[in-house]
This record gives C-alpha cells, sequence and structure tokens, in this order.
C-alpha cells in the first residue's frame, strides 16, 4: 500500500493509463484481423481506438495538473501509431493447422 493517499491516487491514475493502452492493444488486435476483410467495419474500430486516446491524454492531463511530477510511462503523442504497427491479428483456423504440420 503507497504510503499517502496522495500516492495511491499517482498509483490509481497509472493504472488507469495501462488499463486503456491494454484495452488499445485489444482493439488493435480486432482492428488488424478484421479490416482485410471486413473494410467497413474499420472505421468505427478506428474511432474507438481513437476515444481511448482521448481519455488517455485526458486522464494524463488530469494527472499533471493534480499531481504534477514525473509524466514517465503514461501517454505520449505516438502510442496509438506503435500499438496499431505492433498489433497482430488473430490466426484463423488454416493458420492454426499450418502451425501444427510445421509448416
Amino acid at each position: 500500500m503507497p504510503p499517502s493517499r496522495r500516492e495511491w491516487m499517482k498509483r490509481r491514475c497509472r493504472q488507469v493509463d495501462m488499463s486503456l493502452r491494454r484495452a488499445q492493444c485489444y482493439w488493435a488486435t480486432i482492428y488488424k484481423t478484421v479490416y482485410v476483410q471486413h473494410p467497413e467495419l474499420t472505421p468505427v474500430l478506428l474511432a474507438l481506438l481513437g476515444q481511448v486516446d482521448g481519455i488517455r491524454r485526458a486522464n494524463k492531463i488530469y494527472y499533471l495538473d493534480v499531481f504534477g511530477g514525473t509524466e514517465r510511462d503514461l501517454w505520449s503523442e505516438g502510442d496509438l501509431d506503435i500499438i496499431l504497427e505492433e498489433a497482430r491479428s488473430v490466426p484463423g483456423p488454416l493458420d492454426q493447422r499450418k502451425r501444427s504440420k510445421g509448416g
């Protein structure tokens, strides 16, 4: 347990950011899986990713305004681009068969 309420709240703000980033990673995986076969669904997914990005940015602004200090490990400008770039699509049944046969 952190030593004070202030430290506890700072920790919670950081946890919020980590959780939202994890949610963005999940949405990015869905995006990478869907965009090839269903491009009509991608605007909605990109909008969801952008909204979560906006919430992360607002959390950082709140954190810096209320607590000051370092912004290390909080939202930064290029996070969403990195998340989308690193995302992998969910393997389908054919991909899994290829792996099990060693091909």
